[in-house]
């Protein structure tokens, strides 16, 4: 496991929200996706330290 805030190649925790967000808009429902989505870029700043998408 990495030691560095949850940092995982680059993408954090936020990112991994982000995109399963988008997946699931895709392929399931569309609110809800956005919803996961934006929880991810609010809460843990979006897909690297301290860059905002």
């Amino acid at each position: 496991m990495a030691s560095n805030g949850g940092s995982l190649g680059g993408i954090g925790l936020g990112g991994i929200l982000v995109i399963a967000g988008i997946l699931v808009a895709i392929f399931g429902s569309f609110w809800l996706g956005l919803i996961i989505a934006l929880v991810g870029l609010i809460a843990f700043g979006g897909f690297a330290k301290g860059k905002w998408y």
